[in-house]
């Protein structure tokens, strides 16, 4: 048969490969792999898995371990809290109540350590405005604010107290009229020593500086710390004075009213002002720290006491050279003061 030049020649056969002339041991049959099963739902095998079985499985339930952990974290951090606020308070709570009840220097600018020299004049004073924080016997702090007239001894006082009604009292010449404030009744008795009275004269609540502290008693004083405040709308030195209570425990009070001699009397050697003497049981090796706010003229707008001197916080929120008159009650209102009012007052 003829074959056709345009056909392409077939490839050419590989040679044979010879024959392998080494002599291997025979070999043991082996088994073939078991194909492992697909899961039914497997999304790659079945393509209907994702629409026949959308919804996830069921979450697994918490490990009780791992909460418990938690709650026990979240204790111990509480507690460690707790112990760090106690732990604040006891070191720090008496020097922040301190701050709380008395001391406003925090955050006002620093001033000279020094007593201020007044700068401009001080005005007669005829009259004056003020309030005093005392204690009474129990403990309870009650609240004075006094308006008086010092030419005439007029003078009107609200007793704001705690744990008891409220009272107001108006003083003329040789008599009183008390009331509580809630009660239109006013009661009639004689004029005596009031906790809050003007019979010591201006200088036993409304004071210069150097009424307050006289030379004598400056000579032992030292400015621990001087700081710019106010008093109301008044600008004030705020002074930290430390004072040696040695030198004060022998130092009888002044008696404004007493006619000195200099020379057949001889001046204590350090004298107080009216209305302040040293508390009985005073350590004498403790010193003394008192605050006074001093305005611009001299006059102490404010003055905290320690219990070495009573206690006492006097604040002045007005002087003028006016005089006052009280609003007096009518006389039909005016009752004679009985024992059952008494009990009323809570006296």
């Amino acid at each position: 048969m003829l074959l056709d030049a345009s056909f392409p020649p077939p490839l050419s056969a590989s040679p044979p490969t010879p024959p392998n002339m080494i002599s291997q041991a025979p070999s043991l049959p082996r088994a073939a792999a078991k194909a492992s099963p697909v899961a039914s739902h497997s999304t790659t095998s079945n393509p209907f898995a994702t629409s026949m079985n959308s919804a996830p499985p069921p979450p697994s339930p918490p490990r009780r371990s791992t909460g418990a952990v938690r709650r026990t974290f979240s204790w111990l951090i509480v507690l460690a809290v707790i112990g760090g606020l106690a732990a604040a308070a006891f070191l720090y709570g008496p020097d922040l109540m301190d701050r709380a009840t008395g001391d406003e220097s925090i955050d006002e600018p620093e001033a000279p350590m020094a007593f201020p020299t007044p700068v401009i004049p001080l005005a007669p004073i005829r009259s004056a405005t003020y309030t005093v924080e005392k204690r009474n016997t129990l403990g309870a702090v009650e609240t004075y604010t006094v308006t008086t007239d010092y030419e005439t001894g007029f003078s009107q006082t609200t007793v704001d107290r705690a744990e008891a009604p409220d009272l107001e009292i108006i003083t003329a010449f040789d008599s009183a009229s008390i009331r509580r404030v809630d009660e239109p009744v006013w009661y009639s008795l004689p004029q005596g020593e009031f906790p809050i009275d003007s019979s010591m004269g201006r200088t036993r609540w409304v004071r210069t500086l150097d009424e307050l502290l006289p030379p004598a008693v400056r000579a032992f004083a030292t400015v621990t710390r001087a700081t710019e405040s106010v008093v109301g709308n008044e600008p004030t030195r705020h002074l930290v004075l430390t004072i040696d209570p040695q030198h004060l425990l022998a130092a009888p009070p002044v008696d404004p009213n007493a006619v000195v001699d200099p020379a057949t009397s001889p001046a204590p050697a350090t004298p107080l002002p009216a209305g302040l003497a040293v508390t009985p049981g005073t350590d004498p090796l403790t010193p003394i720290t008192l605050h006074v706010w001093v305005d611009n003229a001299g006059l102490v707008r404010k003055l905290e006491l320690p219990v070495a001197l009573g206690g006492d916080t006097i604040t002045v929120t007005s002087v003028s050279s006016e005089a006052f008159v009280p609003l007096f009650p009518a006389i039909e209102v005016i009752q004679p003061l009985t024992a059952g009012a008494l009990v009323g007052f809570g006296l």
